[in-house]
């Protein structure tokens, strides 16, 4: 009799599990796009450039939301058939398309590059991670707050001057940094120890910064724009500050 009592509830136990399982895998090979958070990956020659992307819903269409810090730029042309998600981005021409599967999208986003032709940057995204650079924040950071007077070096040597300017809430930052080809977007990201990572896309340019705090205060960095614009730089607080 103890052991059939004992039989029932495991029995159970299985059937609850097995059921839970399915359920699971189900979830895991889903082609439907899925609302909430994601956070999005584009690969660039420098590393992985990160956003947030957020899925919605409109009068029964999808909508998406680059995010940039507190900035959230509003892409209303979106289609989804047969678990493939195509969206027209900012620029003309430019497009993300992705495969769905369960939680996660993969695939590419075309752009016009600023010299003329096409470049394909591969894209992901995961649904329900929030994080940009580092899923754990360091708690021992440099302050980068303030103006800076940035001298850019390109690949061929070629110099300009620039003015960055930076907020800080503990480890996040936002700012801006004008490039020398003219892109001046909201950046986004966060100070880890000495070092500052930055990214922005929103769907018309796709921006990695990368700099760390040198001995003597002044910040060098390096910056990718799309996969075929690279340069460094050299940042000094402006007197002001």
């Amino acid at each position: 009799m103890t052991a059939f009592c004992l039989a029932r509830p495991l029995a159970t136990l299985a059937v609850l599990l097995a059921v839970a399982g399915l359920a699971a895998g189900c979830e895991s090979r889903s082609r439907e796009l899925q609302p909430g958070s994601y956070r999005a990956v584009i690969e660039l020659p420098g590393g992985e450039l990160p956003f947030g992307l957020e899925v919605a819903r409109e009068n029964d269409r999808p909508v998406l939301l680059l995010v940039n810090g507190e900035e959230r730029l509003r892409v209303a042309d979106v289609a989804v058939a047969e678990g493939q998600v195509t969206a027209k981005l900012a620029a003309p021409g430019n497009t993300l398309t992705a495969r769905v599967t369960g939680k996660r999208l993969e695939g590419e986003v075309s752009m016009q590059s600023p010299g003329g032709g096409r470049q394909a940057l591969p894209f992901r995204a995961e649904l329900g991670q929030a994080w940009r650079f580092f899923e754990t924040p360091s708690t021992d950071n440099a302050d980068v707050s303030g103006r800076w007077t940035v001298t850019f070096v390109g690949e061929q040597g070629s110099q300009g001057p620039g003015i960055a300017e930076f907020a800080q809430s503990f480890e996040r930052v936002t700012g801006t940094v004008p490039l020398p080809s003219g892109e001046s977007g909201l950046l986004a990201g966060e100070v880890r120890g000495d070092e500052l990572y930055l990214s922005r896309f929103d769907g018309a340019s796709a921006t990695l910064l990368r700099t760390r705090v040198a001995a003597d205060g002044a910040l060098l960095g390096e910056y990718w724009s799309g996969s075929t614009e690279h340069g460094r730089f050299r940042a000094v607080r402006s007197p002001a500050d």
